[in-house]
């Protein structure tokens, strides 16, 4: 499986996030919410407000204002949750796949 990166994650066009993003736990949504609050946060809230309703949306907020900042762990798991919807759904050629920062040797 694909190495999970918020970022590209958030590449996605936004039909293709409408999709995904419904399809995730609401815990890994307030993860990440809380993870990246500038980066993640408006947009997953107003993609998911166009696709859920509006109890759920707000147990997501309420989510978010309980929760503790999430651990590397957490964070990686979460990312990795949407990761795999991303290729259930067919979509990770959709990805803009940037090479990882490898070590320098010395």
């Amino acid at each position: 499986m694909a190495e999970a990166c918020i970022f590209e994650i958030l590449d996605l066009p936004q039909d293709d996030l409408k999709k995904v993003l419904p399809k995730a736990s609401t815990r890994s949504l307030a993860k990440l919410v809380v993870a990246y609050p500038r980066a993640v946060g408006k947009a997953f809230l107003e993609i998911l407000t166009e696709c859920l309703s509006a109890p759920t949306i707000a147990f997501i907020e309420e989510e978010v204002g309980l929760m503790h900042i999430p651990t590397y762990p957490e964070i990686r798991t979460a990312e990795l949750e949407i990761m795999k919807i991303i290729r259930e759904e067919h979509l990770e050629n959709r990805l803009s796949c940037v090479p990882r920062a490898t070590t320098l040797q010395q």
